[in-house]
């Protein structure tokens, strides 16, 4: 058997399983976090230059309702929640806690010890609250995965 047949250490699997787990949930929450008021802002956007364009023809037929606008885009804009574009500072500390909890949990599992899977679960929990709970569906399994890492810490590497 060859060195570099060698089995892995069920340690060091657990720790490449929890680093991917934590980087992969972690960048689709950011993505979603900094993608979801650019697109707000762009069907808003839509919306405004549609009215416009509308504006004449229904002066002419009478086709301006009670709302003045289409229900189908209010719906869309109150689907795709509205509230992201009122609170931007929310969701960038949401993402920067986000960042700060990933780098927390990879330096925590370089060096060991519990006060760093201690603090990547209080950011993630503190990004959670930030964002709200549909906006950190995604983060979830990152935080469960914190939390086993804080409760059942891998081996360290033998070498």
């Amino acid at each position: 058997m060859q060195p570099d047949d060698s089995p892995r250490n069920p340690a060091s699997r657990q720790r490449q399983v929890g680093l991917v787990i934590v980087a992969t949930c972690t960048s689709a929450s950011l993505a979603i976090l900094v993608l979801l008021p650019l697109v707000s802002g762009l069907v808003n956007l839509l919306r405004d230059i549609l009215g416009v364009l509308i504006l004449p023809f229904s002066f002419m037929f009478g086709l301006e309702g009670a709302e003045g606008q289409s229900p189908a885009l209010l719906r869309l804009l109150s689907d795709m929640g509205l509230q992201t574009h009122l609170h931007p500072l929310r969701l960038g500390g949401a993402a920067i806690l986000e960042l700060v909890a990933v780098f927390l949990f990879v330096i925590a599992e370089r060096l060991g010890g519990r006060t760093g899977y201690i603090a990547a679960c209080a950011a993630s929990a503190g990004a959670i609250g930030l964002s709200g709970l549909p906006l950190a569906v995604p983060l979830l399994p990152a935080f469960v995965t914190e939390g086993v890492f804080l409760f059942c810490p891998p081996l360290p590497d033998p070498d």
